[in-house]
């Protein structure tokens, strides 16, 4: 009797898990950076600069980087690649683990038309992203914030979904 309990009590914990990872909500990257920064105003190093966020320096400075494209993953940088770029297509590369992976803290994915949101992506099956905080979607067309988070599927628990669009002139 005790082991059906126990068994029912973690089916329903799994159950909970799977429903709570496909509801993550997405934030555009530059209100996100703006609020996160917001709420830590108050620290203030001995020059009276504010603290960066490893978010902002992540997304904007330049930082070792691994490129994947087509099926060839290139590194720049002299360390561990803290992101990794990639487009849409290659996505399934990222099922196969790759030292490079390690130390990735943004996941950063290209799309290039807006079909590919009719299409997800599950999260579940990425290999080898042991650090990973940020997933960031760039788009250059609007894209919207439900889109993102109904094409993100197995999202890491504790992984920010960010997007943006970054339409060409």
């Amino acid at each position: 009797m005790i082991k059906k309990i126990t068994l029912a009590l973690f089916i329903s914990l799994l159950s909970f898990c799977a429903v709570d990872a496909q509801n993550t909500t997405a934030f555009e990257l530059d209100e996100y950076i703006s609020q996160t920064s917001n709420n830590k105003s108050s620290l203030k190093t001995k020059s009276s600069q504010p603290l960066s966020t490893p978010l902002q320096v992540l997304a904007y400075n330049l930082v070792s980087t691994v490129v994947i494209e087509n099926s060839e993953i290139k590194v720049f940088g002299e360390q561990p690649p803290l992101k990794a770029e990639l487009l849409y297509n290659s996505f399934n590369i990222l099922s196969t683990s790759n030292a490079q992976f390690n130390k990735v803290e943004l996941l950063v994915i290209k799309l290039d038309s807006e079909d590919q949101l009719n299409t997800s992506l599950d999260f579940s099956k990425i290999q080898g992203f042991n650090n990973l905080k940020y997933v960031y979607f760039l788009c250059p067309f609007n894209c919207s914030k439900s889109k993102i988070e109904n094409i993100s599927q197995g999202m890491p628990l504790g992984t920010t979904l960010l997007y943006s669009a970054s339409i060409p002139e």
